[in-house]
Protein backbone atom coordinates (compact mmCIF):
# COMPACT_ATOMS: atom_id res chain seq x y z
CA UNK A 1 0.00 0.00 0.00
CA UNK A 2 3.03 2.12 0.99
CA UNK A 3 3.53 2.56 -3.14
CA UNK A 4 0.42 4.10 -3.98
CA UNK A 5 0.09 7.64 -4.44
CA UNK A 6 -1.22 9.88 -1.73
CA UNK A 7 -4.93 10.76 -2.77
CA UNK A 8 -5.15 6.54 -3.41
CA UNK A 9 -4.20 6.36 0.20
CA UNK A 10 -7.10 9.33 1.36
CA UNK A 11 -9.78 7.48 -0.78
CA UNK A 12 -8.90 4.24 0.85
CA UNK A 13 -9.54 5.35 4.06
CA UNK A 14 -12.84 7.40 3.18
CA UNK A 15 -13.88 4.39 1.31
CA UNK A 16 -13.89 1.71 4.17
CA UNK A 17 -15.55 4.52 6.28
CA UNK A 18 -18.62 4.26 3.85
CA UNK A 19 -17.82 0.57 3.69
CA UNK A 20 -18.81 0.36 7.21
CA UNK A 21 -21.61 2.78 7.60
CA UNK A 22 -19.00 5.42 9.66
CA UNK A 23 -20.09 7.57 7.22
CA UNK A 24 -23.94 6.45 6.46
CA UNK A 25 -25.50 7.52 2.93
CA UNK A 26 -26.32 11.06 3.11
CA UNK A 27 -23.85 11.68 5.40
CA UNK A 28 -21.71 14.94 3.98
CA UNK A 29 -17.59 14.06 3.49
CA UNK A 30 -15.13 16.67 5.20
CA UNK A 31 -14.39 19.26 2.80
CA UNK A 32 -11.32 19.53 0.69
CA UNK A 33 -9.34 21.89 2.50
CA UNK A 34 -10.28 20.02 5.65
CA UNK A 35 -8.75 16.79 4.61
CA UNK A 36 -6.58 17.98 3.01
CA UNK A 37 -5.25 19.03 6.49
CA UNK A 38 -6.18 15.99 8.27
CA UNK A 39 -4.12 13.85 5.96
CA UNK A 40 -1.23 16.69 5.28
CA UNK A 41 -1.77 16.51 1.72
CA UNK A 42 -2.29 20.06 -0.74
CA UNK A 43 -5.84 20.85 -1.77
CA UNK A 44 -5.19 19.24 -5.11
CA UNK A 45 -4.52 15.63 -3.55
CA UNK A 46 -7.42 15.97 -1.41
CA UNK A 47 -9.67 17.00 -4.64
CA UNK A 48 -8.15 13.72 -6.05
CA UNK A 49 -9.22 11.47 -3.21
CA UNK A 50 -12.92 12.75 -3.84
CA UNK A 51 -12.92 12.55 -7.50
CA UNK A 52 -11.47 9.24 -7.46
CA UNK A 53 -14.59 8.23 -4.98
CA UNK A 54 -16.92 9.95 -7.00
CA UNK A 55 -16.17 8.26 -10.30
CA UNK A 56 -16.41 5.08 -8.45
CA UNK A 57 -19.77 6.46 -7.31
CA UNK A 58 -19.44 6.09 -3.35
CA UNK A 59 -19.72 9.82 -3.31
CA UNK A 60 -21.26 12.39 -5.11
CA UNK A 61 -20.40 16.46 -5.56
CA UNK A 62 -23.43 19.07 -4.82
CA UNK A 63 -23.07 22.44 -5.93
CA UNK A 64 -21.31 24.86 -3.05
CA UNK A 65 -22.12 22.12 -0.29
CA UNK A 66 -19.74 19.92 -1.13
CA UNK A 67 -19.45 16.20 -1.43
CA UNK A 68 -21.74 13.48 0.24
CA UNK A 69 -21.97 9.66 0.60
CA UNK A 70 -24.03 8.73 -2.43
CA UNK A 71 -27.43 6.65 -1.52
CA UNK A 72 -26.38 3.80 -4.54
CA UNK A 73 -22.79 3.72 -2.26
CA UNK A 74 -24.05 -0.09 -1.55
CA UNK A 75 -24.00 -0.88 -5.14
CA UNK A 76 -21.46 1.44 -6.37
CA UNK A 77 -18.60 0.73 -9.20
CA UNK A 78 -16.96 -2.17 -6.81
CA UNK A 79 -18.56 -4.29 -9.54
CA UNK A 80 -20.02 -2.23 -12.28
CA UNK A 81 -22.97 -4.22 -14.07
CA UNK A 82 -23.41 -4.07 -17.91
CA UNK A 83 -25.89 -1.17 -19.02
CA UNK A 84 -27.41 -0.75 -21.86
CA UNK A 85 -26.26 2.25 -23.54
CA UNK A 86 -29.54 4.36 -23.60
CA UNK A 87 -30.25 6.64 -26.49
CA UNK A 88 -29.56 10.16 -25.72
CA UNK A 89 -31.51 12.74 -24.24
CA UNK A 90 -32.55 15.53 -26.49
CA UNK A 91 -30.16 17.71 -25.02
CA UNK A 92 -27.07 15.34 -25.19
CA UNK A 93 -27.93 14.50 -28.52
CA UNK A 94 -27.90 17.86 -29.69
CA UNK A 95 -24.79 18.46 -28.30
CA UNK A 96 -22.96 15.44 -29.63
CA UNK A 97 -24.41 17.24 -33.12
CA UNK A 98 -22.89 20.25 -32.67
CA UNK A 99 -19.29 18.89 -31.55
CA UNK A 100 -17.15 19.70 -34.60
CA UNK A 101 -19.22 22.25 -36.42
CA UNK A 102 -17.52 25.11 -36.96
CA UNK A 103 -17.24 28.19 -34.59
CA UNK A 104 -14.64 30.87 -34.14
CA UNK A 105 -11.79 28.34 -31.60
CA UNK A 106 -11.63 25.10 -31.92
CA UNK A 107 -11.01 23.57 -28.91
CA UNK A 108 -13.87 20.39 -29.24
CA UNK A 109 -12.96 17.68 -31.83
CA UNK A 110 -9.68 15.98 -31.53
CA UNK A 111 -7.52 16.74 -34.70
CA UNK A 112 -5.73 19.52 -35.67
CA UNK A 113 -5.56 22.61 -38.34
CA UNK A 114 -4.94 21.83 -41.97
CA UNK A 115 -1.33 23.11 -41.99
CA UNK A 116 -0.37 20.60 -39.23
CA UNK A 117 -0.68 18.01 -42.27
CA UNK A 118 1.42 16.92 -45.47
CA UNK A 119 -1.52 17.55 -47.72
CA UNK A 120 -0.04 19.01 -50.37
CA UNK A 121 2.27 16.38 -50.56
CA UNK A 122 -0.11 13.58 -50.57
CA UNK A 123 -2.02 15.59 -52.91
CA UNK A 124 0.81 15.68 -55.81
CA UNK A 125 1.82 11.99 -54.95
CA UNK A 126 -2.23 10.93 -55.34
CA UNK A 127 -2.03 12.44 -59.43
CA UNK A 128 1.55 11.27 -59.94
CA UNK A 129 0.27 7.44 -58.89
CA UNK A 130 -2.69 7.64 -60.94
CA UNK A 131 -0.93 9.47 -63.85
CA UNK A 132 1.43 6.54 -63.75
CA UNK A 133 -1.28 3.83 -63.05
CA UNK A 134 -4.39 4.60 -64.15
CA UNK A 135 -5.98 1.25 -62.61
CA UNK A 136 -5.48 2.78 -58.98
CA UNK A 137 -8.84 4.65 -60.40
CA UNK A 138 -10.52 2.50 -62.68
CA UNK A 139 -10.59 -0.69 -61.27
CA UNK A 140 -12.72 -2.17 -58.83
CA UNK A 141 -11.77 -2.77 -55.52
CA UNK A 142 -10.79 -6.08 -54.60
CA UNK A 143 -8.95 -7.61 -51.20
CA UNK A 144 -7.84 -6.87 -47.75
CA UNK A 145 -6.05 -3.75 -49.11
CA UNK A 146 -2.87 -2.19 -50.91
CA UNK A 147 -0.20 -4.43 -50.71
CA UNK A 148 2.61 -1.99 -50.20
CA UNK A 149 0.83 -0.49 -47.81
CA UNK A 150 0.39 -3.26 -45.51
CA UNK A 151 4.07 -4.08 -46.47
CA UNK A 152 4.83 -0.68 -44.70
CA UNK A 153 2.27 -1.00 -42.00
CA UNK A 154 4.09 -4.27 -40.67
CA UNK A 155 7.92 -2.68 -40.87
CA UNK A 156 6.67 0.05 -38.80
CA UNK A 157 4.99 -2.24 -36.65
CA UNK A 158 8.18 -4.45 -36.25
CA UNK A 159 9.93 -0.85 -34.99
CA UNK A 160 7.51 -1.16 -31.29
CA UNK A 161 7.35 -5.28 -31.36
CA UNK A 162 4.74 -5.66 -32.92
CA UNK A 163 4.41 -9.01 -35.39
CA UNK A 164 1.51 -8.70 -37.73
CA UNK A 165 1.42 -10.93 -40.46
CA UNK A 166 0.16 -9.48 -44.33
CA UNK A 167 -3.02 -12.36 -44.34
CA UNK A 168 -5.00 -10.77 -41.20
CA UNK A 169 -4.30 -6.84 -41.89
CA UNK A 170 -6.97 -5.37 -42.87
CA UNK A 171 -6.91 -1.71 -44.57
CA UNK A 172 -10.71 -0.08 -43.16
CA UNK A 173 -12.70 3.36 -43.60
CA UNK A 174 -10.47 5.36 -40.61
CA UNK A 175 -9.96 3.28 -37.27
CA UNK A 176 -14.01 3.74 -36.50
CA UNK A 177 -14.67 1.02 -38.77
CA UNK A 178 -12.24 -1.31 -37.60
CA UNK A 179 -13.33 -0.98 -34.32
CA UNK A 180 -17.06 -1.68 -35.49
CA UNK A 181 -15.39 -4.40 -37.20
CA UNK A 182 -13.52 -6.29 -34.54
CA UNK A 183 -16.98 -5.83 -32.31
CA UNK A 184 -18.73 -7.23 -34.55
CA UNK A 185 -16.89 -10.48 -35.50
CA UNK A 186 -16.17 -11.20 -31.32
CA UNK A 187 -19.72 -10.00 -29.58
CA UNK A 188 -23.57 -10.50 -29.70
CA UNK A 189 -26.20 -8.08 -29.64
CA UNK A 190 -26.74 -7.79 -25.57
CA UNK A 191 -22.77 -8.78 -24.48
CA UNK A 192 -21.14 -6.99 -22.21
CA UNK A 193 -18.26 -4.76 -23.19
CA UNK A 194 -15.57 -3.21 -20.81
CA UNK A 195 -14.53 0.36 -21.52
CA UNK A 196 -12.42 3.38 -19.82
CA UNK A 197 -14.36 5.61 -17.93
CA UNK A 198 -14.59 8.51 -19.06
CA UNK A 199 -14.26 6.90 -22.56
CA UNK A 200 -14.11 8.25 -26.47
CA UNK A 201 -17.50 9.27 -27.17
CA UNK A 202 -17.75 7.55 -30.67
CA UNK A 203 -17.58 3.84 -28.90
CA UNK A 204 -20.30 4.80 -26.44
CA UNK A 205 -22.60 5.31 -29.21
CA UNK A 206 -21.03 2.63 -31.40
CA UNK A 207 -22.06 0.35 -28.60
CA UNK A 208 -25.90 1.46 -28.38
CA UNK A 209 -26.03 0.71 -31.99
CA UNK A 210 -24.54 -2.42 -32.08
CA UNK A 211 -26.78 -3.43 -29.20
CA UNK A 212 -24.23 -3.61 -26.92
CA UNK A 213 -24.07 -3.11 -22.86
CA UNK A 214 -21.20 -0.44 -21.42
CA UNK A 215 -19.01 -1.84 -18.81
CA UNK A 216 -17.82 1.57 -17.38
CA UNK A 217 -14.37 0.67 -15.45
CA UNK A 218 -13.30 3.92 -13.89
CA UNK A 219 -9.56 4.82 -14.42
CA UNK A 220 -7.34 4.96 -11.34
CA UNK A 221 -3.48 5.41 -11.02
CA UNK A 222 -2.51 6.32 -14.83
CA UNK A 223 -5.05 4.08 -16.14
CA UNK A 224 -7.86 1.38 -15.76
CA UNK A 225 -9.04 -0.17 -12.66
CA UNK A 226 -7.56 -3.32 -13.00
CA UNK A 227 -8.95 -4.90 -9.98
CA UNK A 228 -12.51 -3.60 -10.97
CA UNK A 229 -11.93 -5.19 -14.46
CA UNK A 230 -10.71 -8.51 -13.19
CA UNK A 231 -13.86 -8.98 -11.17
CA UNK A 232 -16.17 -8.13 -14.16
CA UNK A 233 -14.01 -10.63 -16.42
CA UNK A 234 -14.74 -13.78 -13.75
CA UNK A 235 -18.54 -13.02 -13.70
CA UNK A 236 -18.52 -13.33 -17.16
CA UNK A 237 -20.36 -10.23 -18.15
CA UNK A 238 -17.62 -9.30 -20.18
CA UNK A 239 -17.17 -10.44 -24.24
CA UNK A 240 -14.83 -7.97 -25.05
CA UNK A 241 -12.52 -5.10 -23.51
CA UNK A 242 -11.83 -2.04 -25.85
CA UNK A 243 -8.45 -0.25 -24.13
CA UNK A 244 -7.11 2.75 -25.91
CA UNK A 245 -3.64 1.94 -23.81
CA UNK A 246 -1.72 5.39 -25.94
CA UNK A 247 -2.96 8.32 -24.76
CA UNK A 248 -6.45 7.52 -24.07
CA UNK A 249 -9.26 9.69 -25.33
CA UNK A 250 -10.38 11.99 -23.68
CA UNK A 251 -8.14 12.24 -20.65
CA UNK A 252 -4.72 11.42 -22.42
CA UNK A 253 -3.75 8.49 -19.99
CA UNK A 254 -0.89 6.49 -21.08
CA UNK A 255 -0.71 2.80 -19.35
CA UNK A 256 2.69 1.82 -17.96
CA UNK A 257 4.33 -0.87 -19.46
CA UNK A 258 3.70 -3.44 -16.48
CA UNK A 259 -0.08 -2.53 -16.42
CA UNK A 260 -0.32 -3.44 -19.82
CA UNK A 261 1.49 -6.75 -19.35
CA UNK A 262 -1.63 -7.39 -16.53
CA UNK A 263 -4.29 -5.86 -18.50
CA UNK A 264 -3.53 -8.53 -21.42
CA UNK A 265 -3.00 -11.41 -19.08
CA UNK A 266 -6.41 -10.60 -17.10
CA UNK A 267 -8.06 -10.52 -20.48
CA UNK A 268 -6.50 -13.83 -21.85
CA UNK A 269 -7.22 -15.67 -18.63
CA UNK A 270 -11.23 -15.12 -19.35
CA UNK A 271 -13.09 -15.66 -22.35
CA UNK A 272 -13.42 -12.10 -23.58
CA UNK A 273 -11.04 -10.58 -26.45
CA UNK A 274 -8.89 -7.42 -26.16
CA UNK A 275 -9.50 -4.62 -29.06
CA UNK A 276 -6.99 -1.99 -29.02
CA UNK A 277 -7.23 1.45 -30.09
CA UNK A 278 -3.87 2.40 -31.26
CA UNK A 279 -4.97 5.79 -33.24
CA UNK A 280 -3.07 8.30 -31.28
CA UNK A 281 0.16 5.65 -30.53
CA UNK A 282 2.13 7.70 -33.23
CA UNK A 283 1.94 10.60 -32.01
CA UNK A 284 3.87 10.62 -28.68
CA UNK A 285 5.66 13.53 -27.33
CA UNK A 286 9.17 12.82 -26.13
CA UNK A 287 11.43 9.16 -26.35
CA UNK A 288 10.72 6.41 -27.81
CA UNK A 289 7.01 5.33 -29.19
CA UNK A 290 4.59 3.81 -26.65
CA UNK A 291 4.04 0.16 -26.65
CA UNK A 292 0.88 -1.22 -27.55
CA UNK A 293 -0.97 -4.10 -25.93
CA UNK A 294 -0.22 -6.02 -29.20
CA UNK A 295 2.83 -6.27 -28.37
CA UNK A 296 2.81 -8.60 -25.11
CA UNK A 297 0.14 -11.05 -27.03
CA UNK A 298 -0.78 -11.94 -30.85
CA UNK A 299 -4.62 -12.42 -29.84
CA UNK A 300 -4.76 -8.80 -29.26
CA UNK A 301 -6.98 -7.40 -32.33
CA UNK A 302 -5.08 -3.69 -32.68
CA UNK A 303 -7.03 -1.25 -34.57
CA UNK A 304 -5.12 2.03 -36.17
CA UNK A 305 -5.68 4.47 -38.57
CA UNK A 306 -3.56 7.23 -40.45
CA UNK A 307 -6.59 10.31 -39.73
CA UNK A 308 -4.71 11.58 -36.69
CA UNK A 309 -0.86 11.73 -38.38
CA UNK A 310 -1.48 12.68 -42.33
CA UNK A 311 -5.22 13.99 -42.29
CA UNK A 312 -8.34 14.00 -40.38
CA UNK A 313 -10.14 13.37 -43.82
CA UNK A 314 -8.03 10.87 -45.58
CA UNK A 315 -9.86 7.67 -43.54
CA UNK A 316 -7.40 5.09 -44.31
CA UNK A 317 -7.34 2.35 -41.12
CA UNK A 318 -6.33 -0.79 -40.42
CA UNK A 319 -7.22 -3.50 -38.04
CA UNK A 320 -4.43 -6.98 -37.46
CA UNK A 321 -6.77 -8.99 -35.65
CA UNK A 322 -5.61 -12.90 -35.70
CA UNK A 323 -7.53 -15.76 -35.91
CA UNK A 324 -10.48 -13.54 -36.42
CA UNK A 325 -9.35 -12.02 -39.81
CA UNK A 326 -11.35 -13.76 -41.86
CA UNK A 327 -14.59 -12.98 -40.35
CA UNK A 328 -13.71 -9.49 -39.73
CA UNK A 329 -12.89 -9.84 -43.49
CA UNK A 330 -16.33 -11.51 -44.77
CA UNK A 331 -17.96 -8.33 -42.94
CA UNK A 332 -15.72 -5.92 -44.28
CA UNK A 333 -17.09 -6.91 -47.95
CA UNK A 334 -20.59 -7.09 -47.23
CA UNK A 335 -20.52 -3.35 -45.54
CA UNK A 336 -18.70 -1.04 -47.32
CA UNK A 337 -16.67 -3.81 -49.54
CA UNK A 338 -13.62 -1.87 -50.00
CA UNK A 339 -11.35 0.86 -49.26
CA UNK A 340 -10.26 3.30 -51.87
CA UNK A 341 -7.04 2.75 -53.44
CA UNK A 342 -5.95 5.95 -54.40
CA UNK A 343 -4.78 6.98 -50.83
CA UNK A 344 -3.55 3.90 -49.66
CA UNK A 345 -0.78 4.01 -52.60
CA UNK A 346 -0.11 7.36 -51.47
CA UNK A 347 0.63 7.06 -47.87
CA UNK A 348 2.55 3.91 -49.07
CA UNK A 349 5.02 5.74 -51.14
CA UNK A 350 5.26 8.47 -48.41
CA UNK A 351 5.88 6.02 -45.79
CA UNK A 352 8.46 3.92 -48.05
CA UNK A 353 10.61 7.18 -48.99
CA UNK A 354 10.62 8.48 -44.97
CA UNK A 355 8.13 11.26 -45.56
CA UNK A 356 6.38 10.30 -42.71
CA UNK A 357 8.86 9.73 -40.24
CA UNK A 358 10.10 13.58 -41.03
CA UNK A 359 6.26 14.37 -40.59
CA UNK A 360 5.59 12.50 -37.69
CA UNK A 361 8.55 14.37 -35.90
CA UNK A 362 7.37 17.87 -36.92
CA UNK A 363 3.76 17.21 -35.87
CA UNK A 364 5.07 15.93 -32.89
CA UNK A 365 7.16 18.68 -31.88
CA UNK A 366 4.09 21.54 -32.85
CA UNK A 367 1.50 19.15 -30.72
CA UNK A 368 3.00 19.40 -27.62
CA UNK A 369 3.72 22.69 -27.66
CA UNK A 370 0.55 23.44 -28.25
CA UNK A 371 -0.62 20.80 -25.53
CA UNK A 372 1.92 22.64 -23.33
CA UNK A 373 0.46 25.79 -23.81
CA UNK A 374 -2.76 25.24 -23.48
CA UNK A 375 -2.22 23.18 -20.43
CA UNK A 376 -0.66 26.27 -18.92
CA UNK A 377 -3.15 28.58 -19.59
CA UNK A 378 -5.75 26.37 -17.71
CA UNK A 379 -3.62 26.52 -14.66
CA UNK A 380 -3.26 30.22 -15.19
CA UNK A 381 -7.10 30.97 -15.40
CA UNK A 382 -9.55 28.50 -14.08
CA UNK A 383 -9.46 28.48 -9.82
CA UNK A 384 -7.64 26.61 -7.16
CA UNK A 385 -8.87 22.54 -6.98
CA UNK A 386 -9.18 22.54 -11.20
CA UNK A 387 -7.65 19.38 -12.44
CA UNK A 388 -5.94 19.07 -15.87
CA UNK A 389 -4.74 16.05 -17.67
CA UNK A 390 -0.96 15.80 -18.52
CA UNK A 391 -0.78 13.55 -21.56
CA UNK A 392 2.13 12.22 -23.52
CA UNK A 393 1.17 12.67 -26.57
CA UNK A 394 -2.12 12.92 -28.80
CA UNK A 395 -4.27 15.98 -28.78
CA UNK A 396 -6.67 16.43 -25.97
CA UNK A 397 -7.29 18.17 -22.64
CA UNK A 398 -9.30 16.46 -19.86
CA UNK A 399 -10.33 19.31 -17.58
CA UNK A 400 -12.09 18.81 -14.29
CA UNK A 401 -13.72 21.32 -12.76
CA UNK A 402 -13.90 21.95 -8.51
CA UNK A 403 -17.10 21.82 -6.34
CA UNK A 404 -20.06 24.50 -6.91
CA UNK A 405 -19.01 25.40 -10.41
CA UNK A 406 -20.88 25.33 -13.17
CA UNK A 407 -22.26 22.43 -15.09
CA UNK A 408 -20.27 21.91 -18.11
CA UNK A 409 -23.81 21.12 -20.24
CA UNK A 410 -24.28 24.43 -19.64
CA UNK A 411 -20.71 25.54 -20.00
CA UNK A 412 -20.70 24.04 -23.53
CA UNK A 413 -24.01 26.18 -24.65
CA UNK A 414 -22.44 29.17 -23.04
CA UNK A 415 -19.28 28.49 -24.71
CA UNK A 416 -21.11 28.42 -28.26
CA UNK A 417 -22.75 30.90 -27.80
CA UNK A 418 -19.52 33.17 -27.86
CA UNK A 419 -18.02 30.96 -30.51
CA UNK A 420 -15.79 28.35 -28.75
CA UNK A 421 -15.93 25.00 -29.29
CA UNK A 422 -15.48 22.20 -26.53
CA UNK A 423 -16.67 18.59 -25.82
CA UNK A 424 -18.86 18.72 -22.62
CA UNK A 425 -18.06 15.89 -20.14
CA UNK A 426 -21.55 13.70 -20.19
CA UNK A 427 -21.21 13.19 -23.58
CA UNK A 428 -18.20 10.69 -22.29
CA UNK A 429 -20.27 8.11 -19.73
CA UNK A 430 -23.78 6.89 -20.01
CA UNK A 431 -24.68 8.78 -17.29
CA UNK A 432 -24.39 12.70 -15.83
CA UNK A 433 -20.59 11.76 -13.23
CA UNK A 434 -18.86 13.99 -15.57
CA UNK A 435 -21.04 16.81 -15.72
CA UNK A 436 -18.03 18.62 -13.72
CA UNK A 437 -15.67 17.63 -17.05
CA UNK A 438 -15.03 18.54 -20.19
CA UNK A 439 -12.37 17.46 -23.40
CA UNK A 440 -10.69 20.27 -25.16
CA UNK A 441 -8.72 20.05 -28.33
CA UNK A 442 -5.17 21.73 -28.81
CA UNK A 443 -4.82 20.93 -32.55
CA UNK A 444 -5.70 24.23 -34.08
CA UNK A 445 -2.79 25.73 -32.64
CA UNK A 446 -1.63 28.36 -29.67
CA UNK A 447 -2.53 31.79 -30.16
CA UNK A 448 -3.89 35.12 -28.84
CA UNK A 449 -7.43 34.16 -29.79
CA UNK A 450 -7.67 30.73 -28.27
CA UNK A 451 -5.69 32.10 -24.63
CA UNK A 452 -8.33 34.29 -24.56
CA UNK A 453 -10.74 31.93 -24.73
CA UNK A 454 -9.25 29.73 -22.36
CA UNK A 455 -9.87 32.58 -20.08
CA UNK A 456 -13.18 33.34 -21.23
CA UNK A 457 -13.93 29.60 -20.40
CA UNK A 458 -12.67 30.21 -17.27
CA UNK A 459 -14.77 33.31 -16.35
CA UNK A 460 -18.51 30.85 -18.13
CA UNK A 461 -17.56 27.87 -15.79
CA UNK A 462 -17.63 30.40 -12.70
CA UNK A 463 -20.76 29.57 -10.66
CA UNK A 464 -24.06 31.83 -11.16
CA UNK A 465 -24.48 34.32 -8.28
CA UNK A 466 -27.77 34.51 -6.87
Amino acid sequence: MASLPQYQLIAGVLRRSIQAGTLPQGSKLPSVRALGTTHGVSVLTALQALRLLEQERWVEARPRSGFFVTRRADACWVEPAAMEVAALDEQAATHLSIVGTPCRVRLDLANGESALYPIEKLGILMRQLVYRDPDLLGNHIRGTGYPALKQQIIRRAVEYDCTMHPDELLITNGCVESIALALRAVTRPGDGVAVDSPTYFVILQMLHSLGLRAVEIPQLNGGINLEMLERCLKNRQISAVISLANMCNPTGITLSADDKKKLVRLVENSEAVLIEDDIYGDTYFTGSRPTPLRAFSDKVILCSSFSKTLAPGIRVGWVASGRWSSTIASMKYTSTMGTSICPQAAIAEFMRTGGYDAHLRRLRRTLQHQVRSMRNAIVRYFPEGTHVSDPSGGYVLWVELPPGMRSTRQLFEDARREGIGIAPGHLFATDDRFNHCFRLNAGFGWNDEVESAIARLAELSAPVRG
